[in-house]
């Protein structure tokens, strides 16, 4: 499924959020504008973010740290807020009346404390009711205007949950580093000069150690052919539900001190251990 909402507008709920990914539970295009839908992929996730798309070209929705579920009961969250977009930037409306949240519908979308609700009873709609000061059901849970938040159109094109994930992923990098071939060349003279400090160990071993489909193949390859100056695919990389090497011989590939060798099935590893040193 490819989202609906750009990667600006995802970087900048994320930014509300924290250190944060958002992954694409439900799209109403695809899985239906209904109640039943909405439930299959969103209950008992948390936390969301739910979005509607309007005719109009608006993009509005909310948060909430709670999961969805199918008990029509209010839920308490003070961390919930609605927001809405004016082109690029995020305009954020946070809850006024926590106990009220947000509310267990069955047969709707998302659901703001009665005040906010997409997929409005299995329907291509939304209901906004920003509400008065006057009755309990009319009161603000939360305080926007229905001409900022979806210029007073209820018709829905789109509607969209994203479940709430951490990223390891950093905003920047954590470190400079000058990637240039001149870097490249000192790496790579730096690797071929090395001896190791004790002299009765005449070589560097490096034993490359992890499950199927972790990578081991693949970074030989690529070790190999940074100092042959060529792509060299000799450890033959795959995907499949267990190894690709069917045969396992001892023999290292040697650059200047430094052995490599690679074992990708652990049930060879015990049997070679006494072939390698501690470094």
């Amino acid at each position: 499924m490819n989202s609906k909402l750009t990667e600006t507008q995802q970087k900048a709920i994320c930014s509300k959020l924290g250190n944060v990914k958002l992954n694409l539970l439900y799209k109403a295009s695809i899985h239906g504008f209904t109640g039943a839908a909405f439930h299959q992929h969103c209950d008992n996730k948390s936390a969301t973010v739910s979005v509607g798309y309007n005719t109009s070209g608006y993009v509005f929705g909310g948060y909430t740290s709670q999961p969805f579920s199918q008990s029509r009961q209010f839920v308490n969250d003070n961390q919930a807020f609605l927001f809405s977009f004016s082109r690029e930037k995020l305009n954020t409306y946070p809850v006024t009346n926590a106990p009220y949240a947000v509310k267990m519908d069955m047969n709707s979308g998302p659901n703001f404390g009665d005040t906010l609700i997409l997929v409005y009873k299995n329907q291509k709609k939304m209901y906004s009711n920003p509400g008065s000061f006057g009755s309990f059901f009319h009161k603000k849970f939360y305080n926007f205007t229905a001409e900022k938040m979806h210029g007073n159109d209820l018709d829905l094109t789109e509607c969209e949950v994203y479940q709430v994930e951490e990223s390891s992923q950093f905003e920047n990098p954590w470190r400079t580093v000058n990637w240039n071939s001149e870097q490249k060349k000192k790496l790579m003279e730096r690797i071929e000069s090395y001896k190791p400090s004790i002299s009765s160990v005449s070589e560097a071993r490096v034993l490359l150690v992890g499950p199927v489909g972790a990578g081991k193949s693949s970074f030989f390859n690529s070790f190999k052919s940074i100092f042959k100056g060529h792509i060299t695919s000799q450890a033959t990389p795959g995907t499949s539900s267990t190894s690709v090497t069917t045969l396992v011989s001892y023999w290292p590939k040697t650059v200047n001190n430094m052995i490599i060798n690679v074992f990708k099935n652990k049930l060879y590893l015990h049997h070679y251990a006494k072939n390698f040193r501690q470094v």
